[in-house]
């Protein structure tokens, strides 16, 4: 009982020792947040978490939620959060005692060394030591490593949450870029008819002798023209699905969307934060600065190695022979006196290491500052662009009926037609690429804001 009460002194003392910690005080790097250059025509407004919603469209909700489910990239990071998570149960165990069990076991005659050694003799022998272990974090080594892993946790969970917001933003953007080669595919098809029937038109006035062969011949290559543009839309939309596909984590051959009207998609009002809720909002920017906080730890358990460690503990030996059983108190103390550098270069490297995230971590801020500021620039430049292009289809609608029309009264060159037409087909196409991109300017704003992100989400996710 005397050993127990001398256990626990000595633990209960060592333990108030434990409380000095090596690990420097963390203190995230100064950033000076400017004010957005580009918000001020853009509504203010919280982003709501399931922003894609907005663009009202069922398929598209159905496609991310695909996606977040089924994408191999998302699940391979879940691998990695589990891979933090079993890292920071060994951590975890350095603040645990530890028990071991050694046995032995012996049958026979002995041959006595002399007369009176006559012990055992054709007897069994058998011995057990049961030995508890703990050391003592008197300099809170054992405490940063945990910190330093529980970091390290911490920063996998908010990867796999900036990778599913690049990933949703990718779906979307790709399924838009699906529907906008979709209207491509139609306006090409709709030049072919067009060009075909003025090969028609030029081919019949040709028989009346109004036009020449020269006519046909460049309508001809118009309608050549016309259906190579068709392939190639065709080709672009194929390569356009395959790839939502692979984001979705499905097998290109039965892949297929349905939707066909890009027009048909709303347009969400776009959200701007203030600069310093990036800090807050954007998950790549968290897990930069989880990442440079276990490198703050890991010095701290640097440091510790300078100092000596202590083990204590009680050890029971358990014999045949009751006599011989015994309950003792252990403790050894471990010192480093030559390490021939490795302590210090081991500190000077983890203690570079923590500048060098403290550098990348202020790189992603200056990032995800640019990144907004990108994109709020092209929510605006896109829409007064569309917008543009919308009155130039009309414009040029208008132009090629009336050149018809004339070109029929033959008050009109046949090349004043094809100008004509080549000017629709360019504006009307150009007009789709706008649209699209009006499409996911927003989505790009709605990614660089954080949207679709809440804190902790990745580790409430079975991360």
């Amino acid at each position: 009982m005397n050993n127990f009460k001398k256990f626990a002194f000595i633990s209960t003392s060592l333990l108030i020792l434990s409380a000095c910690s090596m690990t420097p005080d963390y203190q995230r790097p100064t950033i000076e947040t400017p004010a957005w250059r580009s918000a001020q025509s853009i509504q203010n407004a919280e982003i709501a978490a399931d922003w894609w919603t907005g663009f009202e469209s069922a398929e598209l909700n159905d496609l991310i939620n695909r996606a977040l489910e089924n994408n191999n990239n998302l699940q391979a990071s879940l691998q990695r959060i589990e891979q933090a998570r079993a890292d920071l149960k060994v951590a975890g165990a350095s603040l645990l005692p530890s028990a071991d069990v050694t046995a032995s076991y012996m049958s026979g005659s002995t041959v006595p060394m002399n007369i009176t050694d006559m012990r055992n003799n054709g007897i069994p022998e058998y011995t057990a030591d049961i030995g508890i272990s703990y050391e003592l974090d008197l300099f809170g080594a054992n405490r940063a490593k945990v910190n330093a892993a529980e970091s390290k946790l911490l920063s996998s969970a908010y990867q796999h949450d900036a990778l599913a917001l690049v990933i949703m933003g990718d779906v979307a953007q790709n399924y838009f870029n699906v529907l906008n080669l979709k209207e491509r595919v139609r306006i090409a098809k709709g030049n072919l008819r067009a060009s075909e029937d003025l090969l028609d038109v030029a081919e019949a006035r040709f028989q009346t002798g109004a036009r020449t062969q020269l006519d046909i011949t460049r309508q001809e290559t118009q309608v050549a023209r016309a259906k190579a543009s068709v392939t190639a839309s065709e080709q672009e939309l194929a390569l356009a699905q395959n790839a939502l596909a692979v984001l979705i984590g499905e097998p290109p051959q039965s892949f297929n969307v349905s939707g066909k009207n890009i027009d048909a998609l709303h347009l969400p009002d776009p959200a701007a934060l203030q600069p310093a809720a990036l800090l807050e909002r954007r998950p790549d920017v968290k897990s930069m600065e989880a990442m440079l906080i276990a490198a703050n730890a890991d010095i701290g358990a640097a440091r510790a190695a300078f100092y000596p460690s202590v083990n204590i503990g009680p050890s029971l030996l358990l014999a045949a022979n009751p006599s011989a059983s015994a309950l003792t108190l252990a403790g050894s103390v471990i010192a480093p006196i030559f390490q021939g550098g490795r302590l210090e270069g081991n500190l000077d490297r983890l203690t570079a290491r923590q500048k060098e995230l403290a550098e990348n971590y202020q790189q992603t801020v200056l990032v995800a500052f640019q990144e907004a500021e990108n994109a709020m620039t092209k929510v605006q430049k896109t829409r007064e662009r569309e917008q543009s292009l919308r009155q130039a289809v009309s414009k040029a609608r208008k132009a090629y009926n009336i050149a018809q029309q004339q070109y029929s009264l033959s008050v009109l060159d046949f090349q004043d037609v094809l100008d004509a037409q080549r000017t629709l087909l360019e504006s009307e196409d150009q007009h789709e690429r706008a649209r699209y991109e009006t499409l996911a300017a927003r989505v790009e704003l709605f990614k660089t804001m954080g949207g679709g992100w809440e804190e902790q989400k990745g580790l409430n996710n079975g991360s």
